[in-house]
Formats: structure tokens, C-alpha cells, sequence
């Protein structure tokens, strides 16, 4: 639990260093995320899983004295990358650390604009108050269920703010004590690695804001149209972990069973839509893949043969 008077409800310009987490990306969104928020913070840390282009990224980063690129070398994870970052950052004693992932805009001013609108909460809220959310645009998602579940998130307002349940990891402010203090989940490798911390947060006695002004341009894994609906669409690989890492937060109550049995059914959909039909039996098989292996507490990095069917 947090005690009063732990944490100071101010904080300076230079407070606060971004953390961002690359596998693989879009070198020109990339680039252009850490643009938009590299004159917003003291500092910041790429971590790279493993990108076949590193070295196209640490050319480009290397004019920057202010900005550190941390190869990793192999894929292990967002979890393990987020902690390596965090590590780092720390280093540089900030009030601050931003979560980002690598094709996250963030609009010129936002960092300052949240930290005023922290300053003005109430101050034990602030106390109370382990991270705070730049919030996205929204997703072009247009049925309902998506809708559905991401109310299940909220649960009150705070004026400029609404406290939710969790919130996706990138533009994220958590407070450097706490993240000195609450790893991230390596063992989900990848997916709901951001609802873990913060059930780790909630669980703690934190409380978790978001930002009711919209000030970030978020890519939520690939999109599907169809009939004029746009749905969440994921491989074959990323299905499987969020059916996996969903199931064993879920049945260990750190995840709303309403949320969870939403997000499966709307990811299958989405999967048989593009694959056709007959990829009916593969998405079954995906789901009891994850689902055991969640009840078996098998985490971690997983290869299966049936994860590199469909489209990718």
C-alpha cells in the first residue's frame, strides 16, 4: 500500500525518460514515434528484441546523445524488454517513466499536459496514484462487443481523468518508485503483459488513471474490414498468446471473466473471417492450445506447428 506523503504531486520537465519496445518494426513509424515524444522527455531507451534491422535502427539513433539503443539480441519478450528499459531509465533517477510501443504517436505537449492535469487531482488521489495514461484515438472497431468491453475497463471518473482496470502499455506514466518495485510479467512473453502490471498495481492498493483528452495515435495490431466493419485481427501466434496469457489471468481472477470471454470471441471471429471458414477447425485448436497450457501454467516463449498456419 502506498503511504501518505510517499509521493510529491509535482514534477519537473526533466523528470521523466521513455521507455520503447522494438521487434521488427515499421522503420519510418517508428522513427516517427520517438520524434514526437524525443523533445518531450530527458531522455529515452530503445530496446530491441531481436529486429532482423538492428542495424538500421542503431545507425539511425546514433546522432542522438540522449538516446540509448539496447539490443537484445533474440526475441525474450515484452515483459523482459519493458524490464531491461526500466532498468536503464532508473538509472537516471526520473519521476517519470513512459512505456511506449513502437508505432505510438504521441501529439506535440501531451507529456506536460498530463503532468498539469496530475498536479490539479486531489492530493491523496495523487498519492494513491501509481500510473497515469496518455489516451489513444480511438480503434476503427464498430461492433458492439468491442465497445462493450472496453467500458468493462472503467470504473469511475476523477474530472481530466477516468480510473480504469488496466490500460495497453504504451503511454503510460508510471511513477519511477513503483517501477522500481513492480516488474513487468516476463513469464507471458508476449500479450496482456500490460493488464498484468496492472492488476499487480490495483492488487497493491494503486490506482490506475487515464487521460480523458485524446493525445496519442495507437496501431492496435492488424485490422480486418468486413461489410463495412473493421475488427482486431491477429495471426495465428499473437491468438494463441492472448488466449493463453488471458485464460490464466482470468482464472486467477486478475482478469474480468465478461472481458475475457469478449476478447476470445471477438479475436476468433476476426481469425476465421480472414482465413475462410475452413479455419474454423485451427482457431478451435488455437484456443485449446492456449487454454491449457494456461491451466498448466505452461508460460513463456512456445513454438507449436499449428501457429504458423494462416495468414500471417
Amino acid at each position: 500500500m502506498p503511504r501518505p506523503g510517499e509521493f510529491v504531486n509535482s514534477a519537473r520537465p526533466g523528470a521523466v525518460w521513455a521507455v520503447f519496445v522494438t521487434w521488427n518494426p515499421d522503420p519510418d513509424r517508428l522513427f516517427e514515434a520517438v520524434a514526437s515524444l524525443r523533445a518531450q522527455v530527458e531522455g529515452v531507451i530503445v530496446v530491441d528484441n531481436g529486429s532482423d534491422d538492428v542495424e538500421q535502427l542503431a545507425a539511425h539513433f546514433a546522432s542522438d546523445e540522449r538516446l540509448t539503443l539496447v539490443a537484445l539480441g533474440e526475441n525474450r519478450g515484452v515483459g523482459a524488454a519493458l524490464n531491461v528499459g526500466v532498468r536503464q531509465a532508473l538509472a537516471h533517477d526520473p519521476q517519470w517513466i513512459v512505456t511506449m510501443d513502437q508505432d505510438t504517436v504521441v501529439s506535440d505537449g501531451a507529456v506536460a499536459a498530463i503532468l498539469r492535469d496530475f498536479a490539479a487531482l486531489d492530493p491523496d488521489l495523487a498519492r494513491r496514484c501509481a500510473l497515469v495514461a496518455l489516451r489513444p484515438h480511438p480503434q476503427p472497431a464498430s461492433i458492439w462487443l468491442t465497445r462493450y468491453a472496453e467500458r468493462l475497463m472503467e470504473l469511475r471518473d476523477h474530472g481530466e481523468f477516468t480510473e480504469r482496470r488496466g490500460v495497453i502499455t504504451s503511454g503510460n506514466l508510471v511513477r519511477a518508485d513503483v517501477a522500481r518495485d513492480v516488474p513487468f510479467n516476463e513469464a507471458m512473453f508476449i500479450d496482456q503483459v500490460d493488464f498484468d502490471f496492472c492488476y499487480s498495481l490495483r492488487r497493491r492498493g494503486f490506482v490506475i488513471l487515464r487521460q480523458r483528452a485524446m493525445t496519442t495515435d495507437h496501431v492496435l495490431g492488424q485490422r480486418h474490414q468486413d461489410g463495412g466493419r473493421v475488427h482486431p485481427y491477429e495471426n495465428a501466434q499473437r491468438f494463441y498468446y492472448v488466449v493463453r496469457n488471458s485464460t490464466f489471468m482470468a482464472v486467477r481472477r486478475r482478469l474480468p471473466v465478461r472481458y475475457y470471454v469478449v476478447q476470445v470471441v471477438v479475436m476468433a471471429g476476426a481469425f476465421v473471417s480472414v482465413n475462410g471458414v475452413g479455419s474454423v477447425p485451427l482457431a478451435t485448436a488455437i484456443i485449446a492450445r492456449g487454454v491449457l497450457d494456461a491451466w498448466r501454467g505452461r508460460m513463456g516463449r512456445r513454438e507449436y506447428p499449428l501457429l504458423q498456419r494462416g495468414r500471417h
